[in-house]
């Protein structure tokens, strides 16, 4: 019987494991610090009239960007994310599929607790402010472009980007497990799909850059160079396995390969 590869760390490995966590660190420090935040807003306030001044025109590309923003993209990009997650060659192999599964749920797990306290964090140093459509002039609101679409272009407390955070935990969960075609694929992907909040302006770029940055990392940093990730992924996996062979034996459905044998 061949064992089947882990999909996160199993030992410690301290150096990149502290590595990553010192990154996050400085990351919030310079975005803490007075001369630090206002160079992040300086290039904050760059980036989002260069990004959000391409809706003036309007028309079919700011049409596009509105629907981009839209609770539907977000559907079809969750549908998109699991079907990397269940289909062998984005990443994992055909034999680890519903360990890599059940290893993104155990991510958001550790994720939720280190997201909250960060929230607080920066809550508590008033760090959450209103997102660039909402704070500075020109702005263009895709929601007065296209009454008609429901689209997110704007947050009162925009600080840390949850969007942009789950998204980066996606992309380095495959690309960390394997460097190939399919996890890079995966990374441009979720660069493309961070684009629409910073183009119609409901994040500033510093959301993305600062705020997913420093949660995802230290939660890959647990995952992927210390074992405890692994554990939890391997204890939520034996409470999965009975609702896997029972969804196996559906016709069609059980002949996909995330069902192995």
């Amino acid at each position: 019987m061949t064992l089947t590869p882990p999909v996160f760390g199993t030992t410690w490995r301290p150096i990149p494991f502290f590595s990553m966590h010192l990154i996050a660190l400085l990351l919030m420090f310079s975005f803490i610090s007075g001369a630090g935040f206002e160079l992040w807003r300086q290039l904050d306030t760059h980036i989002f009239f260069s990004l959000n001044g391409t809706l003036a025109e309007g028309g079919t590309w700011a049409w596009l960007w509105a629907w981009a923003n839209t609770r539907y993209k977000d559907m079809a990009l969750a549908i998109i994310m699991l079907l990397f997650l269940v289909f062998p060659g984005f990443g994992f192999q055909r034999s680890q599929l519903q360990q890599a599964l059940v290893g993104f749920l155990a991510l958001m797990i550790v994720m939720v607790p280190l997201r909250y306290f960060f929230y607080e964090f920066s809550k508590s140093l008033d760090l959450t402010g209103p997102s660039p459509s909402i704070s500075v002039i020109p702005a263009y609101m895709l929601t007065e472009l296209f009454p008609n679409i429901s689209a997110k272009d704007a947050s009162s407390r925009s600080f840390p980007g949850d969007h942009a955070t789950v998204l980066l935990l996606w992309a380095g969960y495959l690309v960390m497990n394997k460097r190939c075609i399919g996890s890079f694929m995966a990374v441009g992907l979720a660069a493309l799909m961070i684009l629409p909040r910073l183009v119609g302006g409901a994040h500033w770029f510093s959301d993305v850059a600062v705020g997913g940055f420093a949660v995802a990392l230290p939660v890959l940093a647990w995952a992927f160079y210390s074992p405890i990730v692994y554990r939890l992924t391997l204890w939520l996996e034996k409470g999965f396995v009975p609702l896997f062979t029972l969804v196996g034996r559906l016709p069609l459905i059980g002949k996909l390969p995330f069902f192995k044998s």
